[in-house]
């Protein structure tokens, strides 16, 4: 399920997008730990309840980007009899990560929490800088400029 099919069946349309709730509604069981480990894990049980936990310790925009991120690799499938977790440490959301799995959960994150029909109202709605956009999408600038960039709206 790619992160557009995810948007249009369980996304409010507000901005910025709350990662939490999509989980949720996609029935999948969201915790917070602050002494998890890593940033994020995404598991099924024993019972085929699927489980998501993230670092409560870490800034507001990498928890977004985790959930976002874990949330992928389940839409993605990566999720199965064979692989029943996926735990992330903060390696695997660089944009110098390899595994292709992780490169496909980072995109899903980054086009789940800053939706290109989204983005594009955004920025016909006035001139707004990386920094505001980043705001406005609850995002690291990092990351919208990269989404930006991978959009065709800003040269890299």
């Amino acid at each position: 399920m790619s992160a557009q099919e995810v948007l249009e069946a369980h996304w409010d349309g507000d901005v910025p997008v709350r990662p939490i709730a999509i989980a949720q509604a996609m029935g999948i069981q969201v915790f917070k730990s602050t002494d998890l480990g890593c940033s994020g894990q995404i598991s099924v049980l024993d019972g085929g309840e699927v489980e998501l936990i993230f670092n409560d310790g870490e800034p507001l925009v990498r928890k977004r980007f985790t959930v976002a991120h874990e949330i992928g690799h389940f839409a993605l499938g990566h999720l199965s009899e064979s692989t029943r977790l996926f735990r992330d440490e903060v390696a695997a959301f660089s944009s110098k990560v390899r595994d292709p799995k992780e490169v496909q959960a980072n995109r899903f994150a980054a086009q789940l929490l800053m939706p290109a029909d989204a983005l594009r109202l955004a920025i016909q709605q006035g001139g707004k800088t990386i920094s505001q956009l980043a705001e406005m999408f609850r995002v690291s600038e990092v990351a919208m400029k990269f989404r930006l960039i991978n959009l065709g709206m800003l040269r890299g």
